[in-house]
Formats: C-alpha cells, sequence, structure tokens
C-alpha cells in the first residue's frame, strides 16, 4: 500500500496521483515527496487500466495535461484506522506540472471516457463512471452528497478542515446567504462579488461587480485587470511579466506586515442583489512564498492575485478559502459562503445534512441543527482535519493495492501554504481525524511541463452532470 497526499479539489470529481516520468532527473531531489508521493501503477494488482485522456480541467486558465485513467481501489486514510475503503473506483495518474500535486477531487459529477472522433449523444449507465463521493453516498457510507470545508490558515495555526456529507459548525460564522449551483456543472460554484475593499478605509479594488467561481483547485485569486492595478496602487506590488505573478521583495514585506492590511470581500448571489456576506482576509492570507518557479532560482516572496483574460477566468481560489468555509449540498443544489471562526482550541461540532428523502433531520448550513456524527442512520460523516504548515494538502489518500514486488525507490500546478499534508491520527464515532506531517513540503509552482503522449493524439475525459442517462459536454 501506499500513501498519496493529495490536495482538495472541488472541480475534478476524480482523485488525480502523481505518474513516475512526473518526476524526473531533472526536477528536485524530493520531487516525489513534493508532489505528494508516486503511484506506480504497475505494481498494483488491481489497476485496470483505461488509457490516456486529456484533463478536462482548469482549461479556462490555460491549464492543461493528460491522465492515465484506470480503476483500482481507494482508502481514505490509514489501514486499520476505520477509514473508508472503496474498490473500482476511477482514479488517473498525472504528470502535468500544471497540477503539480496530487488531487482528491470531491465535485460529484459522472466521468465519461471517451476517444478522439467518438461523439455518441448519451451514454449507458455503464459507461458512466461515478466520482468517489457519489460512490460513498451509494454505498451509504456519508449520508447526502454534500461536504464542508475550509482550506485551514497556517498563519493562524488553524487546520484545514474537510467535512464529507455534512459541516463542522464550530469552524464558521453562519451567515445568511445560501446560493444556488450555476446551469454551468464545470463552473457551479459562482457567486458575485460585488466589492471589494480595504477595511478601515475608502480604498475600492474592484472598480465594478463581478461574477466568479470558487474553486478549491487553484491557489490563487484571478481578478480583472483593472482591479488588479487597484490593488497594486494600494499595497505597492509590482507585476513580474517573467512569472505573470506578483512579487514582494524583503523592503515591501516588511511594510505590507507593518500596515496589517485587511482586504473585504462582499459576496452575494449575484452583483447587486442582498443579502450579502462579507469575508475578511488579513494580509497574511496573501503571504505566500515561492521555492520552485521558471526563471526564479531563490525562495521568493509572491501575492497571490492573477490578471484574468476574460470572465471566465474569475476566481476565487484558496488563498480566498483560507478566511471561507464552504458548504456545498449536491442534492438540493446549493450552497453557502460563511467567514471562518478562529477560537481556539474548539471541539468540533459536526452536523449532518441528510438526502432530502430521508427521514433524518437535516442541519441547514446557515442555521445548524444539533446532530451527533455518530448517531445516523444512515451512513457516516468523515471528517478530516489537519494542522496547516506549508502546503494546501488536506488529506491522504491510500491507494490499496498487492505488491509485486519490493517497491522501487521514487526518483509543479499551483497551490499554496494554507493546508497541510497529513496523517491519520484517530477514527471515533465515524469521525476520522487527520494531523500533520511533519515533513510536509514547501511551496511549489509549476515548472517546464513534461506532458504524457499518446500515439494518435489524446481523448478527452468528460464530466457530466447526471446519471445514468448521460450527455457528452460540447
Amino acid at each position: 500500500m501506499l500513501m498519496i497526499k493529495v490536495l482538495i479539489s472541488t472541480t475534478c470529481p476524480q482523485p488525480w496521483a502523481i505518474d513516475p516520468i512526473g518526476c524526473t532527473t531533472t526536477d528536485l531531489p524530493d520531487c516525489p515527496n513534493r508532489r505528494g508521493n508516486i503511484f506506480y501503477k504497475n505494481l498494483s494488482s488491481t489497476w485496470q487500466d483505461k488509457g490516456l485522456y486529456g484533463l478536462d480541467q482548469e482549461l479556462n486558465l490555460g491549464y492543461t495535461g493528460n491522465g492515465n485513467f484506470g480503476l483500482d481501489s481507494i482508502t481514505l486514510g490509514y489501514p486499520g484506522s476505520g477509514a473508508a475503503t472503496i474498490g473500482h473506483q476511477l482514479l488517473a495518474t498525472v504528470a502535468t506540472r500544471d497540477f503539480y500535486v496530487a488531487t482528491w477531487g470531491i465535485a460529484p459529477r459522472p466521468t465519461n471516457l471517451t476517444r478522439p472522433g467518438q461523439k455518441p449523444v448519451t451514454f449507458a449507465a455503464e459507461d458512466a463512471y461515478p466520482s468517489l463521493l457519489s460512490t460513498l453516498k451509494d454505498e451509504s457510507k456519508i449520508p447526502s452528497i454534500s461536504y464542508g470545508y475550509t482550506a485551514g490558515a497556517r498563519y493562524k495555526r488553524v487546520p484545514a478542515s474537510l467535512t464529507l456529507g455534512g459541516f463542522d459548525a464550530s469552524r464558521f460564522v453562519s451567515s445568511n446567504l445560501t446560493l444556488g449551483f450555476a446551469d454551468d456543472v464545470s463552473r457551479d460554484l459562482v457567486v458575485g462579488i460585488q466589492s471589494i475593499s480595504a477595511a478601515g478605509s475608502d480604498v475600492i479594488l474592484l472598480p465594478k461587480p463581478i461574477l466568479s467561481f470558487v474553486d478549491a483547485t487553484v491557489s490563487h485569486i484571478w481578478l480583472p485587470v483593472e482591479a488588479c492595478a487597484a490593488f497594486e496602487m494600494a499595497f505597492g506590488i509590482t507585476f513580474d511579466t517573467a512569472s505573470g505573478l506578483y512579487l514582494v521583495n524583503e523592503t515591501l514585506h516588511r511594510d505590507l506586515l507593518a500596515r496589517n492590511a485587511t482586504v473585504v470581500f462582499t459576496i452575494g448571489a449575484d452583483t447587486v442583489s442582498p443579502p450579502t456576506v462579507n469575508i475578511s482576509l488579513p494580509y497574511a492570507a496573501f503571504d505566500l512564498q515561492l521555492t520552485a518557479y521558471p526563471d526564479i532560482l531563490n525562495a521568493t516572496r509572491y501575492f497571490p492575485l492573477r490578471r484574468a483574460a476574460n470572465d471566465t477566468q474569475y476566481t476565487l481560489g484558496r488563498t480566498f478559502l483560507q478566511e471561507t468555509y464552504l458548504i456545498a449540498d449536491y442534492e438540493r443544489s446549493q450552497f453557502s459562503i460563511n467567514q471562518c471562526r478562529f477560537v481556539g482550541s474548539l471541539s468540533a461540532d459536526v452536523q449532518a445534512i441528510s438526502s432530502p428523502n430521508s427521514t433524518n433531520i437535516t442541519a441547514s448550513p446557515n442555521s445548524p441543527t444539533k446532530s451527533s456524527a455518530g448517531g445516523l442512520s444512515s451512513g457516516i460523516i468523515a471528517t478530516i482535519v489537519v494542522v496547516p504548515i506549508v502546503i494546501l494538502a488536506v488529506l491522504g489518500i491510500i491507494l490499496t493495492r498487492q505488491w509485486r514486488r519490493k517497491r522501487q525507490a521514487s526518483k509543479q500546478s499551483d497551490h499554496d501554504d494554507s493546508d497541510t499534508a497529513s496523517k491519520v491520527a484517530a477514527s471515533v464515532s465515524g469521525v476520522l481525524e487527520l494531523h500533520e506531517d511533519p515533513l510536509a513540503p514547501p511551496e511549489l509552482h509549476g515548472i517546464p511541463k513534461t506532458e504524457m503522449e499518446m500515439d494518435g493524439g489524446v481523448a478527452a475525459a468528460e464530466v457530466n452532470a447526471t446519471a445514468p442517462t448521460v450527455h457528452e459536454m460540447e
């Protein structure tokens, strides 16, 4: 068995592990550890190969890559911890640097694997591979297709948290804002950013309201060029054309620390209507550091803001989710945005979100009702808690396999240091807790790509909205 440390993706429906060709002799010596570990699919007696396909994620941001898809067994934690094991689950091994660390996708859409030239109108049920989250619900391991998630705040020494089938009410201040999913299933968590301002001042950082996608897959906040210009003026940051990032020198860093400005995002269901919720991010949430990047040789501080080329790129990534608790209920097609609560060593208060056709009481994200995780009659709630150190890895996924020979020695996307790599500590009454990995890797970003290639072109791994009748996305 091999533990794969992963980042949470709210957009991707499958787990992605790192393929052996994702670390080469030109990479840093600890590349396997930095990328979450290598998955040698040829050593798995349960691996069923499905072929090479294109990664249909974050294409609007210019991210690309291919994945070798297949079926295998997955355990969400260490063996013996009581964690759920799922067999015959679709996953992919990837090499692209655009997604540098292994990923666990918690989007519940099924996946169709389509070869070039094939354009079927519909698929039979057996042609659609269910998401890991849906499988957990189908096997009664969680009560509903839902989750609560926050990326955690390293600068406050507060752990990240992922709850499947519910949410942790101790981690947020409940808002009055419940939003419906957008029509585009690949960009369903869309919010209206009605304003961005600097607290305690009249500084306006967003010239006009926009609609933005909330996406834990990426670390940065992507805003219109005009908004980026306002940030440049307010914070003194400078755009580096070579890297496409806002780099911060030590002098500016000391000044920004002394100012300790707070950026306030006013979020609504659209760009004008109430109700709204204010999400406040201190400067510490933007105080990140690169340790590897093209044309950047030494560790360099940067501000995680990106210039969007058009409105399809407006994105609130993991930087935003450091101070935001996201609750998504896919069976009711609604989600909520809440300000995180940071109160000492507050005990977890895990609440269930029941399926709409269940007789169990459902805890509303905005008015939580007390419910014991251990007392659920329809599945359990799996809660993942980690201590933030240096990267956004919130879950230890174990790809279960039987080794046919001794494991061979192991020979950069976009993530920040608001979460951490994690390990299992305990499993009590269906609540799975993970704790910090002292060897968590530092922040990395993409380096020149080494893609996996396939003769005759690369197929597409497509995600769809419904099953069993699944329509191909155009």
